[in-house]
């Protein structure tokens, strides 16, 4: 009685199981399936916009990390297969470091995506005040003087700052006093390279030193406080500023000039005039 036999039937050439096994031509699974496949999925990644249902972006996630796996160990294969029939070692070694830095940028795209799944899914924080501008030590005030400006300058990051450039038409008094306090208190210099008034004096007084700009202007007048909600005493608060002045090194006459000035008018004194009442200070 003759026995049955069973032959055995060739592996597909083509086909999922095929390329897994590096039966696939290393240019076609290089070039094709696997540098070619990974662009195709992040542009298709690219379209998807975040945040995603949790359930739905986990099955994309590994979805995608079991394509990549499949791409870059065919791709390994096959360029394996190839070279140790045709080619030299050195060519080997080139194929296998293409694959290596396609799979590293395959997961780094893959922590990318799950980055920006997070941060979409992430309550928004309050961010808190915007720090002011810093360059090369110098802090930039700019703006009205407000407790929102005052605020910003609390924000800013003091390490190698030395010193503040006023731009300002001033603004609240008190809000300009708790400034000047921290200036006095951080030590820092002013400076004034475009233009300093009213309430913006209070804080270039209070620099350790005090350098105006060939372009700058300091612009000094009396107090109006009567959009303050509550009644205001106007001499007590500026008997307080003029006081301030002369313990800064302003002379007596120059302070009484400032609040001479009244509100509706500005007070710009020359170069000259500012140094010699003890308003600038090397």
């Amino acid at each position: 009685m003759a026995r049955a036999t069973r032959t055995s039937q060739p592996a597909p050439l083509w086909g999922i199981g095929a390329y897994w096994r590096g039966a696939y031509p290393p240019w076609i699974a290089l070039i094709v399936v696997l540098i070619g496949g990974r662009f195709a999925v992040a542009r298709l990644w690219q379209v998807v916009s975040p945040p995603v249902p949790m359930p739905l972006f986990s099955m994309l996630i590994l979805a995608d990390i079991a394509l990549a796996v499949w791409q870059v160990v065919g791709a390994w294969r096959s360029v394996s297969h190839w070279v140790d029939a045709r080619a030299r070692g050195d060519v080997l070694f080139a194929a296998r470091v293409a694959i290596g830095a396609v799979a590293v940028v395959s997961a780094t795209h893959a922590l990318d995506q799950s980055a920006r799944q997070t941060m979409a899914l992430a309550p928004i924080a309050h961010a808190g005040p915007m720090p002011l501008e810093v360059r090369n030590g110098i802090v930039y005030l700019t703006g009205d003087i407000s407790y929102d400006l005052l605020a910003r300058f609390e924000a800013t990051p003091t390490q190698g700052v030395s010193a503040i450039d006023l731009d300002s038409a001033g603004g609240h008094v008190f809000a300009a006093r708790a400034l000047a306090q921290r200036v006095m208190r951080r030590g820092l210099k002013t400076r004034v390279t475009k233009r300093c008034y009213s309430a913006c004096t209070l804080i270039f007084m209070a620099g350790a030193h005090r350098d105006l700009g060939p372009e700058g202007k300091l612009g000094f007048h009396g107090y109006s406080l009567e959009a303050y909600p509550l009644p205001i005493d106007i001499g007590k608060e500026e008997e307080i500023d003029r006081a301030f002045l002369r313990e800064r090194g302003v002379t007596a006459r120059f302070a009484a000039r400032v609040f001479a000035t009244p509100h509706t008018d500005i007070w710009r004194p020359d170069r000259h005039a500012l140094t010699a009442a003890g308003v600038l200070r090397d």
